[in-house]
C-alpha cells in the first residue's frame, strides 16, 4: 500500500522502533529510532541488492520521491548503474535555472520594452501558471523530459482549462526562444516538438456581434446603472468607437484636437504601434464636456480610482460583466465582452454601406498588401459620416426600446 503524507508526518520527529515502508516500484522509506525518515530505492547491480538513499523526507516530498522511478527503470534497462547516474544527474543539474528562473528572468529583462497591458499579461501568466508549478531546482529546465511537459500541461488543464494550457505552450516557446538565443539555456528543448493541440486547446476567435437593439438595451443600462461617470463613459465610447479598450482607457486629453474634430490615439497606445487618428462624432462629442465637466480637461480622460491613473482593464471588464448580467436577468441576452463592440460596429456598418476600407481605419487596424505600402490616407471623412450614421441607428433603437417600454 502507498504511503501517504498523513502517515509520514504522524511519524516524523518521533521516538520509536526503527523499520523500513515499502511504497511502490522498489521506493521505500527507512525511519529511524528518532524520527528521521529517509527515502531509499532498492535495485539489484550485477546480481547484488544495492540501496540508494535519495533524501530526506518532508525535504523530498513523495512527489519528487516517485520521480525518480522513471530515472531509475530507464538506467537500469539500459545496463547503467543507477549510484553514478543519480550522481552524474544531480551533478549536471546543480547551477541549472529551473523554468521558472528563466520565466523570471525573460519578465526582468525582456518584457519592460513591451506595452504597460502586455507587460500586465504576461507577469500574470507566468506568476500564476509558470512559476508555481516549475520551481524545482532538482528538475532544471534542461533536464525536463516529454513526460515531465506532458504532466505539466495536465496539470495545467486541470486546475485551468485546455484553453489555458494552450496558451501557456505558446508563451513558454516564446520564453525558452528568447532564453536559448541568450545562450541561457540549451537548444531543442523537447516542449517545442509540441503543438497546442497536443496539450490543450486553441483559443477561440469571437463570434459576437451585438445587434443594435441589444447595444440599446446595454445603453439604457449603463444610463441607469449606479457606476461612476468614467466608468460609464469608458464602456460607450468603446461602443460607439469601436477602439481597443486600452484606447479609450489610456487617452488622454491632449490627444483630442476640438478645433479639427479629431482624436490620435498616439503610437504607445496603439496595438499597431501606429498613430491612430479618429474623428470625433456628435454623440462622442457630448461623452467628452460631460467628463470635461465632472473632472477636467487634463491628464487622463478616463481617470481610475486615483485621477492620475487611468482606469484599469479589470474595472471596465467587470463592470462590463455586470452590465451584461443585469441584460441577461431581464432579457436573456447572450453574453458580450468590451471587445465585442469592434466585431459590433464593423459588421453592423458594413450592413448598412459603409465600405470595409473605412471600417478597418475605424477599428485601427492597418492596411494590408500594397495600400500598406502606397496608400496613408485614413479616410477621416468617410469615418466621421460612418460614426454619424452609427450613432444614429444607436439613439434610433434605444427611442425605440423606450417606447416599448413605456407601452408595456
Amino acid at each position: 500500500m502507498a504511503i501517504s503524507d498523513t502517515k509520514l508526518r504522524k511519524l516524523l520527529d518521533k521516538n520509536q522502533t526503527p523499520c523500513v515502508l515499502s511504497h511502490r516500484d522498489s521506493l521505500s522509506v527507512r525511519v529511524s529510532a528518532k524520527g528521521t525518515i529517509t527515502w531509499q530505492y532498492r535495485c539489484r547491480v550485477d546480481g547484488k541488492q544495492v540501496i540508494i538513499s535519495l533524501g530526506r523526507y518532508p525535504g523530498l516530498t513523495i512527489k519528487q520521491a516517485q520521480d525518480y522511478i522513471p530515472h531509475f527503470q530507464n538506467w537500469l534497462s539500459q545496463g547503467k548503474d543507477p549510484r553514478i547516474e543519480l550522481k552524474l544527474m544531480r551533478n549536471e543539474a546543480k547551477g541549472l535555472p529551473t523554468m521558472a528562473k528563466v520565466a523570471a528572468d525573460w519578465l526582468e529583462k525582456k518584457v519592460p520594452d513591451l506595452k504597460e497591458q502586455t507587460q500586465t499579461l504576461y507577469a500574470h501568466q507566468v506568476n500564476k501558471w509558470v512559476v508555481p508549478f516549475l520551481n524545482d531546482e532538482a528538475k532544471p529546465l534542461d533536464l525536463m523530459t516529454i513526460k515531465d511537459w506532458i504532466k505539466y500541461f495536465d496539470d495545467i488543464k486541470a486546475q485551468g482549462s485546455a484553453k489555458t494550457a494552450g496558451t501557456i505552450l505558446v508563451r513558454i516557446k516564446s520564453i525558452i526562444g528568447w532564453a536559448e538565443k541568450r545562450g541561457d539555456v540549451k537548444p531543442f528543448n523537447p516542449v517545442l516538438t509540441l503543438k497546442v493541440n497536443d496539450v490543450g486547446e486553441q483559443s477561440s476567435v469571437g463570434q459576437r456581434v451585438m445587434r443594435f437593439d441589444e447595444i440599446a438595451k446595454l445603453w439604457i443600462q449603463i444610463e441607469r446603472s449606479k457606476a461612476t461617470p468614467a466608468t460609464k463613459a469608458c464602456l460607450q465610447l468603446i461602443y460607439i468607437t469601436g477602439a481597443r479598450q486600452s484606447e479609450v482607457r489610456l487617452a488622454k486629453w491632449e490627444h483630442f484636437d476640438f478645433e479639427n474634430n479629431t482624436w490620435t490615439v498616439p503610437p504607445e497606445n496603439s496595438k499597431t504601434n501606429k498613430a491612430v487618428r479618429r474623428p470625433i462624432s456628435t454623440k462622442m462629442k457630448t461623452i467628452l464636456d460631460n467628463l470635461a465637466m465632472i473632472y477636467g480637461r487634463s491628464g487622463y480622460l478616463i481617470p481610475g480610482s486615483k485621477p492620475n491613473k487611468p482606469m484599469t482593464t479589470h474595472s471596465v471588464n467587470k463592470y462590463c460583466c455586470r452590465m451584461w448580467g443585469h441584460l441577461f436577468e431581464k432579457y436573456k441576452t447572450p453574453k458580450f465582452l468590451p471587445h465585442d463592440a469592434r466585431r459590433s460596429i464593423s459588421t453592423l456598418l458594413s450592413e448598412n454601406g459603409v465600405a470595409p476600407h473605412v471600417t478597418e481605419k475605424m477599428l485601427g487596424h492597418t492596411m494590408r498588401g500594397v495600400m500598406a505600402v502606397y496608400n496613408k490616407h485614413d479616410w477621416i471623412k468617410e469615418q466621421a459620416e460612418g460614426y454619424e450614421l452609427y450613432c444614429k441607428l444607436i439613439d434610433n433603437a434605444i427611442l425605440e426600446s423606450l417606447n416599448k417600454k413605456g407601452q408595456n
